[in-house]
């Protein structure tokens, strides 16, 4: 059936099946195709959120991780005519997650994104790697213990803690009039880590790094269910986990659901977040928002797209899946993906007629 595409059915089963969603062995349309569907039943091949790939890890190893994600990358500028390689600013981000102490981005995956990307240009100069804690990224081994003021380096990539407030601008926020928790400890915490700005209590800082003077970032998120927002991945990593001042957000999932697809479209952060990689090495369907080895689950696949909206989907669905499997309640469907997936946000939806799955090897 080269050049057409075949319509799947929908599902979790045998681990993992994609209802809906198209394959993609040759998306390229021929004209002996009788009586072609309407476009509008196709993803359009040309928007990178059309995309997914799914790719089988045997053991977690890094030369597995290596192997996996060379295979998204090449596919990836493939299908897209997109490089991963430096561009005018021969800069590069990796936002891993370590907000949850005992479960983060696995260091091989990061490794190999590393790798992956030195391969195609990039210096370990060229590169960072970057969370919001400090101390959670040394708990999740990405920042040495005898690193200081947040800052070291991993696999000889710089590391930076965005809590240290050198890298926010009082320039670059997103104001909401949610209210702001604990003033006085995010005051305390910023005299200690000697910040140079004051942001006003309505104010969340963004990620100046991600922002400005990277031709592109990656997205290195973990599953977590995490309370009454919904599952924790791509979206909330990229957003909430990256900027100051969102327990708020936490607490309240409409306040927060209208947060991440806001903080998402802004322009200077969008523009550079080409793909999200997201590993089921480990990932916690219940509990949260603290670690609970017993409600973990591992499974041997990696999830790669630009559309964080269909992984976060994904994501909920797979939770739900073991959470019925373990007779637990099924969570509610995440009220920021709704938000996230309007079609003025451009990040992409979840609706798996408008997304190609490629399956790897």
């Amino acid at each position: 059936m080269r050049g057409r595409a075949i319509i799947m059915g929908l599902g979790w089963m045998a681990g993992m099946v994609f209802a809906g969603i198209v394959q993609a062995a040759d998306v390229t349309p021929t004209a002996a195709t009788p009586n072609p569907p309407p476009a509008t039943l196709l993803p359009d091949p040309k928007d990178p959120h059309s995309w997914l790939w799914l790719s089988k890890l045997n053991d977690f190893s890094d030369k597995d991780y290596r192997a996996a994600v060379d295979a998204v990358f090449s596919d990836y500028e493939k299908r897209l005519g997109r490089k991963l390689a430096p561009g005018p600013l021969h800069r590069a981000g990796l936002k891993v997650m370590s907000a949850m102490v005992g479960l983060s981005t696995p260091p091989g995956l990061v490794r190999a994104v590393i790798a992956a990307l030195e391969a195609r240009g990039f210096q370990p100069a060229d590169l960072f790697v970057v969370d919001q804690s400090e101390t959670k990224l040394h708990a999740a081994g990405f920042l040495p213990l005898n690193a200081v003021a947040g800052e070291g380096v991993f696999d000889g990539v710089q590391v930076i803690a965005l809590e240290r407030g050198r890298y926010y601008s009082l320039r670059w926020s997103y104001d909401s009039n949610a209210p702001a928790p604990d003033l006085k400890e995010q005051a305390d915490d910023r005299e200690r880590l000697d910040w140079k700005i004051s942001p006003t209590p309505r104010q969340s800082l963004l990620p100046v790094p991600l922002l400005l003077n990277v031709d592109f970032w990656i997205n290195l998120p973990v599953g977590i269910e995490f309370g009454d927002i919904g599952p924790a991945g791509a979206l909330i990593n990229a957003t909430l986990w990256s900027c100051s001042n969102t327990t708020r957000f936490f607490q309240n999932p409409d306040i927060g659901a209208k947060a991440i697809g806001e903080i998402a479209t802004v322009p200077e952060f969008n523009r550079g977040w080409v793909l999200s990689l997201l590993s089921l090495e480990r990932y916690q369907f219940a509990g949260g928002p603290l670690f609970n080895s017993l409600y973990s689950e591992s499974e041997p696949l990696l999830l790669s797209s630009p559309n964080p909206v269909m992984l976060d989907k994904l994501l909920w669905e797979k939770m739900n899946a073991v959470r019925k499997s373990r007779g637990l309640p099924e969570l509610d469907r995440p009220a920021y993906l709704d938000y996230a997936r309007l079609p003025e946000t451009h990040l992409g939806d979840d609706d798996p007629k408008h997304v190609y799955l490629v399956k790897l090897p």
